[in-house]
Order: structure tokens, then C-alpha cells, then sequence
């Protein structure tokens, strides 16, 4: 027989990582310069009663307060250290070999080509095997240097907690190989 052909798949269906919702600033007065205190999740009630000096800022912390699911869940509670989780996410690799076998005196030799390609849904369609990733851990920004916190969402009005990876481990690649196995 000259011609061999394998090919394999391998199906990769995770769930994202965990991570926690945080202060953009020091609301307890640990003096850390890390963004480690956790965020007290407001009603829309206390959201009305917070003081927010730019405009709109409290109608679009509450929405995505809203939107998120973690978030909406918690209100009038802290987040919970790592109590968040990113999407579940899939992936599907594909690897094609094809073997020629031929003999040299009275041993076979043969020359391999491979073909690997990675994310095959992201090739088949740019909305398959992407990633999502949190776009923003700290939502809340507060200034603590006054008698009473003043408040910034570190958003948009249209924020959305998810936003989709760029890297590589989001797209489809491909590689070639050739091998001689004498």
C-alpha cells in the first residue's frame, strides 16, 4: 500500500476563567495601589443617590449593571471574589496526514505531508471559536478624597461587560509540514 491517509480532530468546549468586579480606586483606605476592593453592587435606588458629576453616568452604570449577569444578580451585595466567569467558549482543531510510502533497496521509506489547521469554526465563520473576555474588572471609579465618595463608571453608555479576543487564540490558523521518515 503507498498511500496512507490519517485525520484526526480534537474538540476543545470550556468554560471562560473566573475573576472578580473591583473599585477602580481605594474606597476602603488600605492605602493598596491594587485595584482589590471589591465592589458593592448598588440597587438602581442607591445608584440615584450616589454622586456621579458627569451626566448620565448613573443611568449608564444601572445599565450595565442590567446587562450583565453576574452583576444583576448581586444587587444590594458585594461581588464575590472571583465570582464572575466569562462565557463558555469552543474550539475545534483538524489534522490531515498523508503518507506516500516507497521502497529503497529493501526498506520503505516515506514522505509525509501534513496539514494542521486550528479553530476550523473561525475559518468556516469569523463568529465561531472566539473568545470572550472581560472588557472592564474595575466598572467603578470613586475619589475618596472628600467627606463623601464621588463616583465614575469606566464606560460608555452602551458597555458591555464581554468584548471578543483579537489574538490569536481567536482565529483560524494553518500549517504545513513535510516529513521524511526513513
Amino acid at each position: 500500500n503507498k498511500w496512507g491517509t490519517t485525520l484526526s480532530t480534537f474538540f476543545e468546549y470550556s468554560r471562560g476563567g473566573r475573576f472578580s468586579y473591583t473599585y477602580a480606586g481605594n474606597i476602603n483606605g488600605d492605602t493598596s495601589g491594587q485595584n482589590n476592593d471589591l465592589l458593592y453592587v448598588p440597587t438602581s435606588a442607591e445608584i440615584q443617590q450616589m454622586d456621579f458629576p458627569v451626566a448620565g453616568e448613573a443611568v449608564a452604570f444601572d445599565n450595565y449593571i442590567s446587562q450583565d449577569d453576574y452583576l444583576s444578580g448581586r444587587r444590594g451585595q458585594y461581588a464575590e471574589r472571583y465570582g464572575a466567569q466569562a462565557p463558555w467558549r469552543g474550539r475545534w482543531d483538524l489534522k490531515f496526514l498523508q503518507d506516500y510510502n516507497f521502497s529503497v533497496g529493501e526498506k520503505t521509506n516515506t514522505i509525509q505531508f501534513s496539514i494542521d489547521i486550528l479553530n476550523v469554526g473561525n475559518l468556516i465563520s469569523s463568529d465561531w471559536g472566539v473568545i470572550e473576555q472581560p472588557n472592564n474588572l474595575s466598572p467603578l471609579g470613586v475619589d475618596t478624597s472628600g467627606s463623601v465618595p464621588v463616583y465614575t463608571f469606566n464606560g460608555g453608555p452602551d458597555a458591555e461587560t464581554f468584548g471578543y479576543d483579537s489574538s490569536l487564540a481567536s482565529r483560524w490558523q494553518a500549517q504545513f509540514g513535510l516529513r521524511y521518515i526513513f
